[in-house]
């Protein structure tokens, strides 16, 4: 069985013949840009999932900002900000791998036709796609970013700004979440009609203590575009499954994650959500990951700790298999090489086992 035979039969709720594992977040490489550059100081390659056996690929289609300059939706702005597809700006103080500061450009606007005119992503179609070919005939899944909801209507117009919105002008509220959801279905489609195995979504709603978002408004607001971006992809492509990342202690939406659709729920925190517990609740109806921690466990455990984590998350499994082993976020600047390695070794273990 290709991994990629493996994967599907995973997704479309069966038992694959081993536990799939990645280094990468979804769509998202894995490794900080400090830890990349230890792995290629120490294997002399370039691609980590290739050389340590990882069961998935990454193909984005690109995406840049609609507009002529997106420095000048903003004032002055520290040195080296930079911008994405919206325009939104990203500060990291200097420190490579940390999480940056973000400067919104709605978070002034204040009648829902300014939101209407503003620049929307443009996506570079057509792509190049010769790499996923090859990696399909090559029998490797491919994974793809397909965008978000909440969490860029809420770059867009600052945090707090966006919390009011949704309780005290819920049509400025819908207007940044209309625009979000029309690019993002976009993207999704154009994604999908690649052929593109799993597309990949990243929506934060979560803090470690709890919900971002109260889950009735989540309801109200949130989840109905989801359902409007799912139904279109899968319009498009039938076969295309669906991953969502979303840090923090979601527990209560999780019913709602399974009724929309979604394939797979990352990262299952384990700061603050219980594997074992949510695998007992979920595991037949979505392919939960199971996490090792990027916050604990990878940065400062000991190569035995990690070990020891995997064979405890494949344990919960059991002969199910119905699980991806991953980091719960990218792997961090701090974690040791040894760590990486150990993650690795352990989760190639498991394919004999």
């Amino acid at each position: 069985m290709t991994p990629r035979d493996n994967l599907h039969r995973l997704l479309a709720g069966g038992c694959p013949d081993w536990i799939p594992y990645s280094f990468d977040v979804g769509a998202i490489p894995g490794l900080t840009e400090p830890v990349a550059r230890r792995f290629r100081a120490e294997t002399g390659r370039d691609d980590w999932a290739e050389y340590f056996g990882a069961d998935f690929r990454l193909f984005s289609l690109g995406q840049r900002f609609g507009g002529d300059d997106p420095a000048r939706l903003h004032g002055q702005l520290p040195p080296g900000t930079t911008f994405d597809e919206w325009g939104i700006g990203h500060w990291a103080g200097g420190v490579e791998g940390t999480v940056e500061r973000i400067f919104p450009p709605l978070a002034s606007a204040r009648l829902p036709h300014e939101v209407e005119a503003f620049p929307t992503p443009r996506i570079e179609t057509p792509a190049d796609d010769s790499i996923l070919r090859a990696w399909h005939a090559a029998g490797l899944p491919v994974f793809g970013y397909a965008g978000s909801l909440y969490e860029w209507s809420w770059w867009l117009r600052g945090m707090e700004q966006f919390m009011m919105d949704l309780a005290a002008d819920p049509s400025m509220a819908e207007a940044v979440l209309d625009k979000v959801a029309s690019h993002t279905e976009q993207l999704a489609v154009a994604t999908a009609r690649l052929g593109i195995d799993v597309l990949c979504f990243y929506d934060d709603v979560g803090m470690q203590s709890g919900m971002q978002i109260a889950p009735r408004l989540w309801r109200r607001f949130i989840k109905p575009r989801w359902r409007r971006v799912l139904d279109a992809a899968r319009a498009a492509a039938p076969q295309a499954r669906f991953f969502l990342h979303s840090c923090g202690n979601i527990e209560p939406i999780v019913p709602d994650i399974i009724e929309l659709g979604f394939h797979a729920l990352h990262p299952v925190q384990p700061e603050c959500m219980d594997f074992e517990a949510c695998y007992g609740r979920y595991g037949d109806a979505i392919v939960l990951s199971a996490s090792l921690s990027s916050q604990r466990i990878l940065p400062f455990g000991s190569p035995e700790a990690v070990r020891r984590e995997v064979q405890r998350l494949a344990g919960i499994v059991g002969p199910k298999r119905r699980a991806i082993l991953m980091p719960s976020n990218r792997i961090q600047p701090e974690t040791p090489w040894e760590n990486v390695v150990a993650f690795a070794d352990e989760a190639r273990r498991l394919r004999s086992t």
